[in-house]
Protein backbone atom coordinates (compact mmCIF):
# COMPACT_ATOMS: atom_id res chain seq x y z
CA UNK A 1 0.00 0.00 0.00
CA UNK A 2 1.39 3.51 -0.84
CA UNK A 3 1.21 6.54 1.21
CA UNK A 4 -0.92 9.17 -0.10
CA UNK A 5 0.20 13.06 -0.69
CA UNK A 6 -1.15 14.42 1.93
CA UNK A 7 0.17 11.80 4.58
CA UNK A 8 3.34 12.24 3.10
CA UNK A 9 3.21 15.76 3.43
CA UNK A 10 1.95 16.27 6.71
CA UNK A 11 4.54 13.78 7.78
CA UNK A 12 7.36 16.40 6.42
CA UNK A 13 5.39 19.22 7.80
CA UNK A 14 5.50 17.94 11.75
CA UNK A 15 9.19 16.80 10.73
CA UNK A 16 10.19 20.18 9.30
CA UNK A 17 8.44 21.95 12.56
CA UNK A 18 9.69 19.49 15.04
CA UNK A 19 13.25 19.99 13.69
CA UNK A 20 12.82 24.06 13.31
CA UNK A 21 11.32 24.45 17.68
CA UNK A 22 14.10 22.12 18.45
CA UNK A 23 16.74 24.67 16.87
CA UNK A 24 14.79 27.62 18.10
CA UNK A 25 14.39 26.43 21.90
CA UNK A 26 16.77 27.33 24.76
CA UNK A 27 19.54 24.56 25.29
CA UNK A 28 20.89 24.66 29.02
CA UNK A 29 24.20 23.60 27.51
CA UNK A 30 24.65 26.80 25.47
CA UNK A 31 28.04 28.98 26.11
CA UNK A 32 27.33 32.51 27.52
CA UNK A 33 28.98 34.48 29.71
CA UNK A 34 27.65 34.21 32.65
CA UNK A 35 27.64 30.16 32.98
CA UNK A 36 31.28 29.54 34.71
CA UNK A 37 31.06 25.43 33.36
CA UNK A 38 29.55 22.20 35.23
CA UNK A 39 31.05 21.78 38.66
CA UNK A 40 33.24 18.78 39.84
CA UNK A 41 31.29 17.21 42.53
CA UNK A 42 32.23 14.47 44.71
CA UNK A 43 29.16 12.61 47.20
CA UNK A 44 27.93 9.78 49.71
CA UNK A 45 24.97 7.68 49.00
CA UNK A 46 22.99 5.02 50.65
CA UNK A 47 20.87 2.43 49.12
CA UNK A 48 18.78 -0.98 49.29
CA UNK A 49 19.06 -4.02 47.84
CA UNK A 50 16.07 -5.22 46.99
CA UNK A 51 17.20 -8.84 45.65
CA UNK A 52 19.83 -9.70 48.27
CA UNK A 53 17.78 -7.14 51.31
CA UNK A 54 20.55 -5.81 52.19
CA UNK A 55 21.49 -2.11 52.81
CA UNK A 56 24.30 -0.35 51.32
CA UNK A 57 26.61 2.41 51.20
CA UNK A 58 29.12 4.55 49.17
CA UNK A 59 30.55 7.31 47.77
CA UNK A 60 30.76 8.81 43.85
CA UNK A 61 32.77 11.26 41.67
CA UNK A 62 30.62 13.39 39.06
CA UNK A 63 32.82 14.24 36.47
CA UNK A 64 31.55 16.52 33.55
CA UNK A 65 33.11 15.71 30.40
CA UNK A 66 33.33 19.51 28.72
CA UNK A 67 33.17 18.02 25.00
CA UNK A 68 30.40 16.21 25.43
CA UNK A 69 27.96 18.72 26.71
CA UNK A 70 25.58 17.20 29.06
CA UNK A 71 27.63 13.93 29.40
CA UNK A 72 29.13 13.03 33.01
CA UNK A 73 31.17 10.47 33.72
CA UNK A 74 30.84 9.00 37.35
CA UNK A 75 32.88 6.63 39.01
CA UNK A 76 31.43 4.99 42.63
CA UNK A 77 32.09 2.48 44.81
CA UNK A 78 29.14 0.64 47.04
CA UNK A 79 29.34 -1.64 49.57
CA UNK A 80 26.62 -4.00 51.04
CA UNK A 81 26.14 -6.04 54.47
CA UNK A 82 25.17 -9.19 53.10
CA UNK A 83 24.40 -12.03 55.38
CA UNK A 84 27.38 -14.06 54.24
CA UNK A 85 29.33 -10.92 55.07
CA UNK A 86 30.00 -7.34 53.29
CA UNK A 87 30.15 -7.40 49.33
CA UNK A 88 30.87 -4.35 47.00
CA UNK A 89 30.53 -3.05 43.65
CA UNK A 90 32.58 -0.56 41.86
CA UNK A 91 30.94 1.24 38.66
CA UNK A 92 31.97 3.37 36.20
CA UNK A 93 28.95 4.99 34.45
CA UNK A 94 28.28 7.37 31.75
CA UNK A 95 25.09 9.74 32.21
CA UNK A 96 22.81 12.15 30.40
CA UNK A 97 22.71 14.89 32.53
CA UNK A 98 19.30 17.22 32.36
CA UNK A 99 21.42 20.10 33.15
CA UNK A 100 23.41 22.03 35.99
CA UNK A 101 20.03 22.78 37.67
CA UNK A 102 18.85 18.80 38.15
CA UNK A 103 16.02 17.42 37.06
CA UNK A 104 16.01 13.42 35.17
CA UNK A 105 18.72 11.87 33.51
CA UNK A 106 19.56 8.66 32.72
CA UNK A 107 22.86 6.43 31.73
CA UNK A 108 24.94 3.03 30.94
CA UNK A 109 27.89 2.38 32.78
CA UNK A 110 30.55 -0.84 33.55
CA UNK A 111 30.92 -2.58 36.97
CA UNK A 112 33.21 -5.13 39.27
CA UNK A 113 31.28 -6.96 41.82
CA UNK A 114 32.20 -9.29 44.83
CA UNK A 115 29.25 -11.40 46.53
CA UNK A 116 30.62 -13.77 48.31
CA UNK A 117 31.78 -15.59 45.44
CA UNK A 118 35.79 -16.61 44.78
CA UNK A 119 35.48 -14.44 41.59
CA UNK A 120 34.53 -11.30 40.64
CA UNK A 121 31.92 -10.49 38.19
CA UNK A 122 31.60 -7.84 35.57
CA UNK A 123 27.90 -6.13 35.73
CA UNK A 124 25.94 -3.96 33.57
CA UNK A 125 24.23 -1.11 34.99
CA UNK A 126 21.16 0.75 33.64
CA UNK A 127 20.39 4.07 35.32
CA UNK A 128 17.54 6.31 36.20
CA UNK A 129 17.22 9.68 38.75
CA UNK A 130 16.09 12.27 39.64
CA UNK A 131 18.45 15.22 40.73
CA UNK A 132 17.11 18.49 42.83
CA UNK A 133 19.12 21.25 44.25
CA UNK A 134 19.32 21.64 47.89
CA UNK A 135 19.55 25.33 49.33
CA UNK A 136 22.20 27.83 47.84
CA UNK A 137 25.47 26.56 48.43
CA UNK A 138 25.09 24.20 45.09
CA UNK A 139 24.34 20.61 46.97
CA UNK A 140 22.37 18.52 44.84
CA UNK A 141 20.39 15.13 46.39
CA UNK A 142 19.93 12.81 44.14
CA UNK A 143 17.30 9.06 44.00
CA UNK A 144 18.24 6.66 41.53
CA UNK A 145 17.21 3.06 40.49
CA UNK A 146 20.04 1.01 39.40
CA UNK A 147 19.71 -2.34 37.12
CA UNK A 148 22.55 -4.44 37.20
CA UNK A 149 22.69 -7.35 35.20
CA UNK A 150 25.01 -10.11 37.07
CA UNK A 151 25.52 -13.56 35.19
CA UNK A 152 22.00 -13.12 33.53
CA UNK A 153 19.89 -12.19 36.72
CA UNK A 154 18.83 -8.66 36.77
CA UNK A 155 19.19 -6.90 40.77
CA UNK A 156 17.29 -3.64 41.37
CA UNK A 157 19.13 -1.33 43.76
CA UNK A 158 17.53 2.13 44.85
CA UNK A 159 20.25 4.46 45.97
CA UNK A 160 19.86 7.97 47.48
CA UNK A 161 22.20 10.35 48.31
CA UNK A 162 23.83 14.06 48.23
CA UNK A 163 26.26 15.59 46.11
CA UNK A 164 28.90 18.80 47.41
CA UNK A 165 30.19 20.62 43.85
CA UNK A 166 34.23 21.04 44.43
CA UNK A 167 34.78 23.29 41.47
CA UNK A 168 34.35 24.52 37.78
CA UNK A 169 36.36 24.16 34.37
Amino acid sequence: MKPSRPAVAALMAVVWFVGVSQVQSEWPYDDSPLRRGTPVEIGVRVGHDYDGEAPSAGAQLRLPIPRLRGFILVPSADIFDADEGADWQVNVDLLMSSGPRGGFYGGLGFGWVEEGRPDRERAINQILGLRLPVGRRGLRAYLEGRWTELARDTVFRLVGGVNIPLFSY
